[in-house]
């Protein structure tokens, strides 16, 4: 008798979690589909690790000035911007330009939403997985190809090398 009570509220919470998935895949759809194209300069790092497999532990540059500037934020005014407004040359290459509260890009530029890593701020993931024994193929790259979104969102999809030659495969 007690499991039938609860059927309802079960059955409720299940679809619950399964539309907030639904949604979340549907939104990454999106960005990857009509997400803007942009590169983020790759830092070197140390790309293995017997534990988790065949990785690549990913860097970008623009961290750099980014933990630089959100400290700096921070120590004037205590807030901590949600994005990093980005310039793009015509090659889709970017460059650090400001910190925003909001997403505001121009032509020419482009809004990423920042990342938090424990104590670290960052535009990107901390590591790129792929197939066992392809790892040659990546220790070229210098570029992480990113689609971001309108409202910066950002989705890390392939990997490039100094010229922006894809590495590998494209996650679209």
């Amino acid at each position: 008798m007690t499991l039938t009570r609860w059927w309802p509220a079960m059955v409720s919470a299940w679809l619950l979690v399964m539309a907030a998935a639904c949604f979340a895949i549907m939104s990454h759809e999106r960005t990857l589909r009509d997400g803007q194209l942009v590169y983020l300069e790759l830092a070197p790092v140390d790309p293995r690790s017997m534990m988790q497999g065949d990785y690549m532990a990913l860097e970008f540059a623009l961290n750099r000035e980014l933990e630089a500037q959100m400290a700096l934020q921070q120590m004037q005014s205590g807030e901590q911007p949600a994005h990093a407004r980005l310039a793009v040359d015509e090659a889709g290459r970017t460059s650090f330009l400001a910190l925003a509260d909001t997403v505001d890009s121009q032509k020419g530029q482009v809004s990423m939403r920042i990342r938090q890593q424990g104590s670290r701020f960052s535009l990107g993931p901390n590591a790129f997985f792929f197939q066992e024994g392809t790892a040659a193929v990546y220790e070229q790259a210098d570029w992480g190809g990113f689609r971001v979104a309108e409202d910066g969102t950002s989705l890390l999809v392939s990997l490039h090398d100094e010229n922006l030659n894809l590495l590998g495969f494209s996650r679209r």
